[in-house]
């Protein structure tokens, strides 16, 4: 946010965006999590995922009691107003990627046997490439740096090819019995859970796009240029 005489002001944005970042990493840490547990099927480590999200919805749940008694309070105008209600909607944005990470784990324990690799290997990379925009997607945030966001907003379409990549083969090998529809229907439903996280990403580089611009992205690489 904008820089303020009232340091009161400045404290309570900063509290309100180390909230955030704490969210974030959090998020960050259990697509890691379920990945490990994914690849070496550990249903310990999925189970972990599944428990800590209570955490990050107590978390969220707070950032959002903290914004609205912040615009209560100081009723911000203009950017200020602006970047605290995209702080609402992308700590909205993060509990649910956190709720996909807890499914992708559910499905740990579910799977009767190791996934063939090279879907395996298409899942762990969708997981891999929605972290990086997690992370890529806090440090726009930070700086309000419109075209690090839109640069995320579009990383999207990569998992989104992955994604049906991985759903073609997974459907060519039930076809060819190389392992049962449970488990088949259940890799596709981990990688519909990273497809989805990155739906939810591109949401997220919207609403820094928002605070910086006051418009909506349109999806036109050229719109950072010209803002």
């Amino acid at each position: 946010m904008q820089s303020h005489i009232v340091k009161s002001f400045d404290s309570e944005t900063d509290g309100l965006k180390k909230k955030i970042i704490e969210l974030a990493k959090n998020c960050e840490q259990q697509l890691s999590k379920a990945i490990d547990a994914f690849v070496a099927m550990d249903v310990d480590l999925a189970n972990a995922v599944i428990a800590h999200d209570e955490y990050i919805n107590h978390l969220q749940r707070d950032i959002e009691e903290d914004a609205v008694l912040f615009l209560a309070r100081r009723q911000p105008m203009a950017l200020d107003l602006r970047h605290l209600l995209s702080v609402m909607k992308i700590a909205g944005e993060l509990e649910r990627i956190a709720d996909y990470a807890a499914n992708f784990s559910k499905r740990v324990s579910h799977l009767k046997m190791p996934p063939t690799q090279e879907p395996s290997d298409l899942i762990v990379e969708m997981a891999k490439t929605c972290q990086l925009m997690i992370h890529d997607a806090m440090d726009a945030f930070l700086r309000l740096d419109v075209k690090k966001a839109v640069a995320v907003w579009h990383k999207d379409d990569d998992i989104d090819t992955m994604f049906a990549r991985m759903v073609t083969l997974v459907q060519k090998q039930m076809q060819e019995n190389k392992f049962d529809i449970k488990d088949g229907t259940g890799l596709i439903l981990m990688g519909r859970c990273c497809e989805r996280i990155g739906d939810h990403i591109t949401n997220m580089a919207e609403d820094i796009y928002f605070i910086k611009t006051g418009k909506t992205y349109s999806g036109d690489f050229e719109d950072c240029y010209s803002s």
